[in-house]
């Protein structure tokens, strides 16, 4: 019987140990909403980054940007980093002018995007510091 009180007594301790948040189904169900929820955002994001890629691809002007600086963010997608890129954007017909863009790029590619490398952008006309490398 003294087993019985021991292992009743330790599960007792870590139940006082543990925060009420994490404790039965309803913490863990809790939490999962959560994650849920930054999933949901996340996932809603890159929904409207690749409508607005598909946008731009479509009705976006041409033109050419000159990377001026490029820092990575930290962030990965399929092993392939995020980077954000300072760029002197030139497009027929306007001035050239400076404009900051983050893109995920393959790993294959990062050496055609380092600083004095120009790319080809697509540009919305409405709103010209909204672009995509293309």
């Amino acid at each position: 019987m003294g087993f019985f009180r021991d292992l009743r007594s330790v599960q007792q301790q870590t139940r006082d140990m543990t925060p009420q948040e994490y404790r039965g189904m309803g913490g863990l169900m809790r939490l999962s909403k959560d994650g849920m929820a930054q999933m949901s955002t996340s996932l809603g994001q890159m929904q409207a980054d690749a409508q607005k890629a598909q946008h731009l691809s479509a009705n976006g002007r041409p033109g050419t940007a000159t990377i001026t600086a490029l820092r990575q963010t930290g962030t990965f997608v399929n092993e392939n980093p995020e980077v954000e890129m300072d760029l002197e954007v030139t497009v027929d017909g306007m001035q050239t002018y400076p404009a900051t863009h983050r893109q995920v790029i393959a790993m294959i590619a990062a050496p055609q995007f380092q600083p004095g490398s120009t790319v080809p952008v697509k540009v919305d006309p409405a709103e010209p510091t909204s672009l995509i490398v293309a």
